[in-house]
């Protein structure tokens, strides 16, 4: 089995300064209990809709409209998590044919057009924020300016998550990412080193001796 140890040593850059590992992990919670609130909230609206029209109970036509709003500021607002977890859809086809310089490269131009989307994104949100439009949603009276807040706050999360990752990348050679976990060394090792594990321990347990496996 492969050493861990020697799988983690960085290849290159730098290494993240501690305050920055700590303020990217508290935003990551703050990011997930939003993502939360949010999830929870479509739930129970989605259910609100289900239960008016199979029931006597009268229904309330800001649910849907809510519902949607959670689903848009969920899309957008948790877009600076996925990335920085690595865990957006994506095809890694290059990630197997070029050397690591080549993929370093090709991670850095990918996060690049990324940046530059949100960045994209943020600038028409800023505005749509700030320009007091007295349009508010049909149903649930939201101002328009307010429904592009969370979006925007993503966006620039997002661009934020992308520099880091330029700069100060997280993912280091001879790791395999699967969801955005880091798994060191070759997984199939460590399966076979769970499996002998596993044997050895059922032949050294009490009443296991002279039985054959």
């Amino acid at each position: 089995m492969q050493e861990t140890g020697e799988a983690r040593t960085p290849s290159a850059g730098w290494q993240r300064p501690r305050w920055l590992v700590r303020g990217l992990r508290g935003i990551e919670l703050l990011e997930l209990a939003v993502g939360a609130v949010l999830v929870t909230a479509m739930v129970v609206l989605v259910m609100m809709q289900v239960v008016s029209r199979v029931t006597p109970v009268e229904s309330y036509v800001w649910t849907g409209e809510l519902a949607r709003f959670c689903l848009l500021w969920l899309a957008f607002g948790l877009s600076g998590y996925l990335l920085g977890r690595d865990e957006h859809i994506a095809l890694d086809v290059a990630d197997h044919v070029l050397p690591a310089p080549g993929q370093r490269l090709v991670r850095a131009f990918s996060l690049l057009v990324v940046a530059a989307t949100a960045v994209m994104f943020g600038y028409e949100g800023l505005d749509l924020f700030t320009s007091g439009s007295p349009i508010k949603s049909p149903a649930t009276g939201i101002p328009q300016g307010w429904i592009y807040f969370i979006p925007l706050v993503g966006m620039a999360l997002t661009v934020l998550r992308a520099l880091v990752e330029i700069v100060l990348p997280s993912s280091n050679d001879g790791q395999i990412r699967v969801a955005g976990e880091v798994i060191a060394g070759d997984p199939t090792d460590d399966a076979d080193a769970m499996t002998r594990a596993t044997i050895e321990e059922a032949a050294s347990a009490p009443g296991a001796g002279g039985r054959g496996l």
